[in-house]
């Protein structure tokens, strides 16, 4: 030691034993005062890092060292540490209290990797980990087509071994199922590992040449395998399938209900049925009984009527002390003494509607515009004054509460309260008004011109009235009788200013909906038919608004239709006149009967004698158009022959008088063919009718049949004749075997009854259902996607679908959309129901285009919540309605 240091040494000896002397400076001798050095710090911690790139530096979080009061050691495994601001070190050293510490590693070169470094401080360890970024997205893979499969079975794939991946990776698929290392298969979503073998199964298409395609989804890399089955060999005839022993059921109503279909527009009390009166020119009715012998020889219903509560509106006073309403006593009176002379009657008239009023019990009683609507039309009441009903609309008498009163009066006063009273059956459904706007609004201008929704008000008003009496809770109300139902007029303009609005303003008030549907095959040289895709686009529309709005499809009563034939409305009675009529009553029928579970009553316009609408035109009067009775000179040119004989129009309820029972599947290969079909007991009913112009020939094919019981075979043929006449007949043909063809006339309808040895055997069943689009009336816009979800689709084992589309277009548009379904595209028929509208048979068709396009689609391509994407290679007019039918079958459904 040096002289310096041994001098420094002993001053600094000399100095702590003084200090020790006299009590460490501090003149205490407390031990405790003495600090015990602290080299083990508080627990500190690194927070994990994920998804890192690969072969990088990390960073870890910053900790502060706490807990020490003197310094103590630091040291890494596996990385390298900084104190404070200094560089990275793996290098062991010294660190202090409240100095801070960072640790970085180097990230694995591989994916979904992890490195760590463990850090010491004073013998606390604390370890930071990065892992680097799992790699789920495997190699490519691909599935092995398959063409010409057979229809409606599953079909599976090639298998596909995962590869390219660290982890588990997600799983699913679309249009179809998957099974992972030969489990069960399934369409949910899952996992699936490095290695391990894929297969896909789809199930193939009902029709021929249709693709079916399953899309399968490993870690965002997608393949599809699809299937097409064999096309249809192509033959010269459509066919039509019949399945026997399959019930086709919708939401449940599987019966054919004649009460419903086989209606007439007549009460049994109409005064047409009567003879020798001013009724019916003081003329006789050939047929004896005329009334029964219609109504139960054919087994035909009532009706509607909208002139008795006028009369009965002239037999009952004004109120004294409330002027524009009926005297409430007046009317309890006069409603009195109609239901005992009802009851109590014994003319041959009231004797005969009493026989038959079992047939009147679902009737439709409607008013007409005059004198109900308030606008002062006067009621010229017999033996009184005339007057008017209240115009008031306030808060306390809303428009038509004096309309409504008398209604409410008339339906609750005139008709049978029960079995056990006097009168008539009352009627099941009161329409407000019989085509209002036509009246009101269409034909008036100015200050005459009544707003629709001042008459969707009134709807209200008379609603409201008429359930203030109890005895009517039983009426369902309705409206508002549509005249002209053309919702894609001016672009869907007309929807939106009135259909849409009388939904919307009288809609929650309203039981049912009520529409008139009527063709014009002969109007200003043009062919304007609703029968087939126009019809079933307009009552699509009105379904899906009405599920849109009241999460329920209202039901719809066609209280009127037919054919109006503009060219003859002039010219009186003609076997052309009622050929038409026919032909349009037919087809729009076989539409309505696809609808049994929402359309509550249908009418064909066909009134008895309706001598109430005879007309002067030029000098000769002419009598009402579609009438059932004619007088015989009508026909025969013989002015001596004045007796009331069936017109025509009788071949509508002769064609149609035996149909009855449980309906059954069928299938046409060709969509201007509509057909049905109905079991009752030991016979089935065949339905077919045309939409072409031409005859056509057609193949049958009975299935779930022996042929070898069938015991006779009936053909009944409603035809037209190839003349000028243009007159129907019914060809009748007996054989004892179903043939293999029929040919069947042009816009002509057959049925086709087959009778066996026993009772068919039903043991299969097809449910169908129908699920509408969460939007409705989206415009078009060319190449760009308008998608519609529909949810709650209950898919089955077995069965089919179909996708459609109600299409507004001008005609010079494409009709040929691209569709897909959950991502699979389906093919659009190039053929829809009836004709293409631009030209009728010989004039031209309809202004632009609105019908139905009905796409099939594989229930393999359906799941509960569904995705439906329409695209259109050019612009203009709206997809107006989106349903999916929906059928699920028992057993597989082969077309």
């Amino acid at each position: 030691m040096s002289a310096r240091n041994t001098f420094i040494y002993s001053t600094i000896v000399a100095a702590a034993l003084s200090l020790a002397a006299c009590g460490g400076g501090g003149g205490s001798d407390n031990p405790d005062s003495i600090v015990t050095p602290d080299t083990t710090p508080e627990s500190f911690t690194f927070t994990a890092q994920t998804d890192v790139s690969e072969g990088v530096w990390i960073e870890s979080n910053t900790i502060t060292v706490s807990g020490i009061n003197k310094a103590t050691t630091i040291s890494v495994t596996g990385g390298e540490y900084a104190i404070g601001s200094g560089n990275f070190t793996a290098m062991a050293g010294d660190i202090e209290l409240n100095q801070t510490v960072r640790v970085r590693l180097q990230t694995p070169i591989q994916a979904g990797q992890s490195s760590s470094a463990m850090l010491s401080i004073g013998g606390v360890t604390a370890t930071f980990t990065a892992t680097t970024t799992a790699d789920t997205t495997p190699d490519a893979f691909t599935f092995t087509a398959l063409q010409d499969v057979a229809k409606n079975i599953w079909l599976e794939s090639n298998s596909i071994t995962v590869a390219g991946i660290i982890s588990p990776a997600n799983i699913e698929i679309t249009g179809g199922e998957y099974s992972i290392d030969g489990g069960s298969y399934s369409s949910s979503s899952a996992t699936v590992g490095v290695g391990e073998a894929v297969r896909v199964r789809v199930q193939s298409s009902n029709l021929g040449g249709e693709a079916s395609t399953a899309t399968l989804t490993i870690g965002g890399v997608s393949s599809a395998f699809t299937v097409t089955t064999a096309a249809d060999a192509i033959l010269g005839n459509p066919r039509v399938d019949v399945n026997f022993n399959r019930k086709h059921s919708v939401n449940g109503v599987a019966q054919f209900d004649r009460q419903k279909y086989i209606t007439i527009h007549a009460s049994h009390q109409e005064n047409g049925w009567s003879e020798n009166d001013s009724h019916s020119r003081n003329a006789p009715n050939a047929i004896d009984n005329l009334l029964t012998t219609f109504a139960n020889g054919y087994d035909v219903y009532f009706g509607r009527e909208t002139g008795s509560p006028g009369w009965q509106l002239r037999n009952v006073a004004q109120d004294t002390s409330r002027a524009g309403f009926i005297d409430e006593a007046s009317a309890t009176t006069r409603g009195n003494g109609v239901k005992w002379s009802y009851t109590n009657g014994t003319s041959d008239k009231v004797t005969q509607a009493r026989a038959v009023e079992f047939r009147a019990r679902d009737m439709i009683v409607g008013g007409q515009q005059h004198p109900y609507w308030p606008e002062g039309t006067l009621i010229n009441t017999i033996g009184g004054t005339a007057w008017a009903f209240s115009q008031e609309d306030t808060v306390d008498e809303p428009l038509g509460t004096a309309t409504g009163h008398f209604f409410s009066q008339f339906l609750s006063k005139y008709f049978a309260l029960n079995d056990s009273d006097l009168g008539t059956p009352k009627p099941t459904y009161f329409e407000v008004m019989n085509e209002p706007l036509y009246d009101l609004t269409s034909v008036r201008s100015g200050a005459d011109r009544v707003e629709p929704v001042d008459i969707f008000r009134f709807h209200n008003t008379v609603a409201d009235e008429i359930r203030k009496t109890s005895a009517n809770d039983n009426i369902a109300v309705g409206g508002y009788t549509v005249a002209f139902p053309n919702f894609e007029e001016d672009d869907f303009n007309r929807w939106n200013d009135r259909d849409k609005l009388f939904l919307d303003t009288a809609g929650d008030k309203m039981d049912f909906i009520s529409i008139h549907t009527y063709d014009f095959p002969r109007f200003e040289n043009s062919e304007r038919f609703r029968k087939g895709s126009n019809l079933e686009a307009t009552l699509d529309m009105l379904d899906h608004y009405s599920m849109l709005s009241f999460e329920e499809v209202k039901p719809l009563v066609v209280s009127e239709y037919g054919a109006q034939i503009h060219t003859l409305i002039n010219q009186g009675w003609s076997e052309e006149r009622n050929t038409h009529s026919l032909r349009s009553t037919n087809s729009q029928l076989m539409s309505f009967l696809e609808r049994p579970d929402t359309i509550a009553k249908t009418i064909p316009f066909f009134v008895v004698k309706a001598e109430w609408g005879r007309k002067e035109v030029n000098g000769v009067t002419v009598p009402y158009g579609p009438r059932l009775m004619i007088q015989e000179f009508e026909r025969t040119g013989d002015s001596s022959q004045t007796s009331w004989v069936y017109s025509d129009l009788v071949l509508f309820y002769d064609l149609w008088s035996d149909v009855a029972g449980t309906r059954i599947d069928t299938y046409a290969t060709d969509q201007d063919l509509q057909v049905d079909a109905y079991i009752d007991g030991d016979t089935a009913y065949i339905i077919l009718n045309s939409l072409e112009f031409d005859e056509t020939d057609i193949d049958l094919n009975a299935l779930g049949l022996d042929e070898s019981t069938i015991s006779s075979v009936t053909i009944r043929h409603l035809v037209s004749s190839n003349d000028a006449n243009l007159a129907s007949s019914i060809e009748t043909t007996e054989l004892t075997e179903l043939p293999d063809t029929v040919t069947l006339d042009g816009e002509g309808t057959m049925i086709i009854e087959v009778v066996r040895n026993a009772d068919y055997m039903i043991d299969q069943t097809l449910s169908e259902s129908k699920h509408y689009a969460d939007s409705y009336l989206q415009e078009i816009i060319a190449n760009q996607a308008i998608d519609f979800s529909i949810s709650d689709v209950t898919v089955g084992n077995h069965g089919e679908a179909v996708l459609r589309l109600g299409i507004g277009r001008a005609h010079d548009k494409s009709l040929q959309p691209t569709v897909t379904v959950n991502g699979n595209t389906v093919a659009v028929p190039t053929d829809f129901r009836g004709y293409d509208q631009v030209s009728g048979d010989i004039n031209t068709g309809r202004a632009s285009f609105y019908g139905t396009l009905e796409i099939p689609v594989s229930l393999s391509a359906l799941q509960q919540n569904n995705t439906v994407s329409v695209t259109f290679p050019d612009a203009g007019g709206h997809v107006a309605s989106v349903v999916m039918q929906v059928f699920n079958s028992t057993d597989a459904v082969i077309r």
